[in-house]
C-alpha cells in the first residue's frame, strides 16, 4: 500500500480519539455563545480538524524504528531559499527541441514532492478565508506559522523525544506551505458565491438559540451534575460522617435551591449554555421556586424510582414464598413500564417546547440568555 495511504488511513484510525478530546468543549462554546449547535457548522469544523490531523501525521509519521532513532544525531536544517527549484531544474532532462522531453519537468520528484507541498495548505487557506473570516494578510502569516509548526515539529526531532530530526527543517516547506495557504485564500473565492457565509450560519445559528431544545436541556444538566460531582469530592471531610450518596444529595439540594437564588437563576451549566431560569412571567422566581422545581424534578424523575426498588427489595427480603416474591417482580416490571412510559412524554413533551408538570407547579421555566450581535 502507498504509504500517503497508510498514514492516511492512521489519521482516520486517530481521528475519533481527537473527536472525543475536542467534542464537549466545542457543544460547550456553541451553546454559550449560539444556544444551538448547528449541523454544517460541525461538518466543515470537524472536517477542518481531520484535515488538519491528516497533515499532522504526514509530518510526523512514519516514526523511525529503533535501530534508526539510535542513530539519529543533531539536527539538519535546509536554509536555501528556492534550491528546490534547482532540484527540478537538475532532475529534469528538458531538450528544448523535444516537447516529450518537457513532462520531465514535472513528473521528476522534486516537482512532485512540493506540489503536494503546495497542495496541502490549500485547504488551509480556502478554511481561513471561508469559515474563520481571515484577511489576506491574517491568512498569509497563519500558513507561515502553520508551516513553521511543522518544520519545527521536523527538526526537534518530535519535540526532542528523538535525540536529532529524522526529517529535514527546510525553508523551501516553508515558502511552498505558505504559497499554499494563500491560493487556497483566492480559490475558495468562487465557492463562496454558492455556499452559505459564515454570518448566515450564525443567524441561523442564533435563531435556534432562541429556543431550548431538549439536547441544550440534557447537556446543562450533564455539567451541572458534574459541579455536583466534583463539590461532593472536595468537601468531603465536611459531610464525612454521610455516605457519599448521601453527600452528594445534600449538595446537590444545596447547589440547585440555594445558587440560582445568588445567581439570578444561572447555574454552572446554564451558564455554559447560555439559559436561565425565569418565572412564568418573565421576572426573577420567589425564592422557594427553585426548591419546588428542582425537588419535584430529581425526586419524580430519579428518586421515585431508585426508593421504589428499595421498598419492593425490602419486600423480597421478607417473603419466603416464592410465588409472592414472582408477584412483587411482576409489580416492580409494570412500575418500571409506567416509569418508563411517563419518562418518555416528559422527554417528547420537552423535545416540542412545553412546559412539564415540574415548570408549572414552581410557575418557572428555562429562558435563553443568549444575546445576538
Amino acid at each position: 500500500m502507498n504509504q500517503y495511504l497508510i498514514i492516511s488511513f492512521q489519521a482516520v484510525v486517530l481521528f475519533p480519539i481527537v473527536v472525543a478530546v475536542f467534542t464537549l468543549p466545542y457543544i460547550a462554546y456553541n451553546y454559550h455563545k449560539y444556544g444551538s449547535i448547528l449541523s454544517l457548522k460541525v461538518v466543515i469544523v470537524y472536517s477542518f480538524i481531520f484535515y488538519l490531523l491528516c497533515m499532522y501525521c504526514l509530518v510526523v509519521l512514519p516514526l523511525p524504528t529503533p535501530e534508526e532513532a539510535a542513530a539519529l544525531h543533531g539536527h539538519r536544517m535546509q536554509l536555501e531559499p528556492f534550491l528546490f527549484v534547482k532540484d527540478i531544474i537538475k532532475k529534469s532532462d528538458v531538450i528544448p527541441g523535444e516537447p516529450k522531453t518537457w513532462l520531465t519537468v514535472v513528473l521528476n520528484k522534486a516537482f512532485l514532492v512540493n506540489i503536494l507541498n503546495l497542495f496541502l495548505a490549500v485547504p488551509f487557506g480556502m478554511y481561513l478565508r471561508y469559515y474563520f473570516k481571515r484577511s489576506f494578510s491574517q491568512t498569509l502569516i497563519l500558513s507561515f506559522l502553520l508551516s513553521l509548526f511543522f518544520e519545527i515539529t521536523q527538526l526537534t526531532g518530535l519535540y526532542f523525544i528523538y535525540s536529532g530530526s529524522y526529517r529535514l527543517f527546510d525553508v523551501d516547506d516553508l515558502i511552498v506551505n505558505t504559497i499554499g495557504g494563500i491560493f487556497g485564500y483566492i480559490l475558495v473565492r468562487p465557492l463562496m458565491i454558492i455556499l452559505p457565509s459564515r454570518d448566515e450560519l450564525d443567524e441561523v445559528s442564533y435563531k435556534r438559540g432562541r429556543e431550548i431544545s431538549l439536547f441544550r436541556r440534557v447537556i446543562s444538566l450533564f455539567f451541572d451534575i458534574a459541579s455536583v460531582s466534583i463539590i461532593t469530592i472536595l468537601n468531603r471531610p465536611l459531610l464525612q460522617h454521610y455516605h457519599i450518596f448521601r453527600a452528594f444529595e445534600i449538595n446537590l439540594l444545596l447547589y440547585f435551591s440555594i445558587l440560582p437564588i445568588f445567581t439570578k437563576g444561572f447555574t454552572l451549566g446554564s451558564f455554559i449554555t447560555s439559559t436561565a431560569v425565569v418565572s412564568t412571567d418573565g421576572g426573577h422566581p420567589r425564592f422557594f421556586a427553585y426548591f419546588i422545581r428542582y425537588g419535584l424534578f430529581f425526586g419524580v424523575y430519579f428518586y421515585i424510582p431508585l426508593y421504589i426498588r428499595r421498598i419492593l427489595d425490602n419486600f423480597i427480603l421478607i417473603n419466603t414464598d416464592a410465588s409472592k416474591d414472582m408477584g412483587v417482580i411482576t409489580i416492580e416490571i409494570l412500575l418500571y413500564l409506567l416509569y418508563f412510559l411517563f419518562l418518555l412524554v416528559a422527554v417528547i413533551k420537552a423535545a416540542l417546547h412545553r412546559s412539564l408538570f415540574y415548570e408549572r407547579w414552581s410557575k418557572t421555566r428555562i429562558e435563553s440568555t443568549v444575546k445576538v450581535k
